[in-house]
């Protein structure tokens, strides 16, 4: 009976990924480096999809037209909901800060054009 080759094997196995691998999100545009740092910074300095929800956060705040009545002493504080404008960019500066320079340049680009709607 001839042999079957491994990929003729493999390609009736299920694709194996870890739990936590797929629900995170990440910033889009960044190169492989750039994803790998971004993972680091996350897992050692924030936490996991810290970047993506802070620039989503600061992407609905920034266009919102009311944005500039946020008071600090309203609001739950929490990122999806009522999010600390401050505490936002604080994360995304650290993000731009930690990033390879290519992926920096490109992030902070994309952070600028969000702060002329500001």
């Amino acid at each position: 009976m001839p042999r079957r080759s491994p990929a003729r094997v493999r390609a009736h196995t299920p694709r194996r990924c870890r739990p936590d691998e797929a629900a995170i999100p990440t910033l889009a545009g960044l190169s492989a480096r750039g994803r790998a740092q971004l993972v680091h910074i996350e897992r050692s300095r924030l936490w996991p999809g810290a970047a993506a929800e802070a620039l989503r956060a600061w992407e609905q705040f920034a266009r919102d037209p009311m944005h500039r009545l946020w008071d600090p002493s309203h609001g739950c504080g929490v990122l999806q909901c009522c999010p600390d404008p401050d505490e936002l960019r604080r994360i995304l500066q650290l993000v731009a800060a930690n990033l390879p320079t290519k992926d920096a340049r490109a992030f902070r680009k994309h952070l600028t054009t969000l702060d002329e709607l500001w």
